[in-house]
């Protein structure tokens, strides 16, 4: 009886002892989520392209295939920001974002992505190789970096491809600066990407322009 006792003694003082534990554990930091900054373009004046196209999600490390939001304080280090996320993985974010600028350029006859498994004349591809803050002699900068290919679904031929590398100064390395930035190069890479498909592509939009219908 009284090993008894002492077991249920001890039992007690265990779970108060875990209760007070418990109790002053450190409460984790509320996470911010953030999306990135809709694409800003306006309507290609040129005639639309009567091609379709489908841009995939692109390939990335690791770390670009979370929603974190990534810095690199030196050459070979990537970490990410305290108590922020995306709302989406990174690479999620990006197709979305030029699916988006495309739409708005109207430059091509439709776009979509591969979840959609709609028929496309042209596929773009890419690796997302950086898209980030990093510091350069303490200061800190945006940089996105895209390699991006034109492909051919029925031959599985390369039309074009080209490396895409943007930078951005920022006057703050608040984490706000840092989303309204990548957003900003987002933009500017959309732009670029969407001057070389028109001119990547021209021949192959007369050729279907002089199909019959």
């Amino acid at each position: 009886m009284i090993q008894r006792r002492v077991v249920q003694i001890g039992a007690a003082l265990l779970a108060l002892s875990l209760a007070s534990a418990c109790s002053v554990l450190p409460e984790s930091a509320p996470t911010t989520f953030y999306q990135l900054p809709t694409p800003q373009l306006e309507p290609n004046q040129a005639q639309p392209m009567q091609l379709s196209l489908r841009i995939t999600t692109p390939d990335a490390s690791y770390a670009l295939q979370t929603p974190r939001i990534m810095v690199s304080p030196d050459e070979n280090t990537i970490n990410s920001y305290e108590g922020a996320r995306w709302s989406d993985p990174n690479t999620a974010l990006m197709r979305e974002h030029l699916i988006q600028a495309f739409q708005q350029d109207a430059s091509f006859r439709t776009v979509s992505n591969e979840s959609h498994a709609l028929q496309a004349d042209v596929h773009l591809y890419s690796d997302l190789r950086q898209f980030q803050t990093r510091y350069i002699n303490g200061d800190p900068q945006i940089v996105v970096t895209l390699d991006a290919k034109l492909v051919d679904p029925t031959s599985r031929q390369v039309i074009a491809a080209r490396h895409f590398q943007l930078t951005r100064e920022l006057d703050s390395p608040e984490v706000p600066a840092v989303v309204a930035g990548l957003g900003a190069a987002s933009d500017e890479l959309a732009r670029e990407l969407i001057s070389w498909s028109r001119s990547s592509l021209a021949k192959m939009d007369a050729v279907r322009l002089q199909q019959p219908e």
